[in-house]
């Protein structure tokens, strides 16, 4: 991969994740109270409405928590263009270390049957 699009893809990943947790920082902070918030005007079946309630705590720290792990996702495994990650994990190492794996396990099985017709 070129290195223009290797930082095209890392401004466009980076960006992502900045995007996300701006989303949720813009969306959490507000001083409305949880059983209550102003009125959105839906209403539904004549009495059912929809209030502007912010996020429960719980989905706000998993959102934290997703945006966090994106991040040491990009860290530890390649993801961010050209940049191999600080384990240096790739597919083709996953597959060679599987094709070795069954080599070394099926090998002298099938080493009987490689010679006869």
């Amino acid at each position: 991969m070129t290195s223009g699009w290797s930082w095209f893809i890392i401004i466009v990943s980076l960006a992502n994740i900045a995007g996300a947790w701006w989303l949720l920082k813009a969306n959490a902070q507000t001083t409305i109270p949880k059983s209550e918030g102003p009125d959105t005007g839906h209403v539904w079946d004549e009495d059912l409405t929809e209030l502007n309630s912010p996020l429960p705590r719980w989905w706000y720290w998993l959102f934290v928590l997703t945006v966090v792990w994106g991040l040491g996702y990009l860290v530890f495994y390649p993801g961010l263009g050209n940049f191999a990650g600080v384990l240096g994990w790739s597919s083709a190492g996953e597959h060679q270390a599987e094709v070795d794996r069954a080599d070394t396990e099926y090998g002298p099985i099938f080493a009987r049957y490689f010679n006869m017709p």
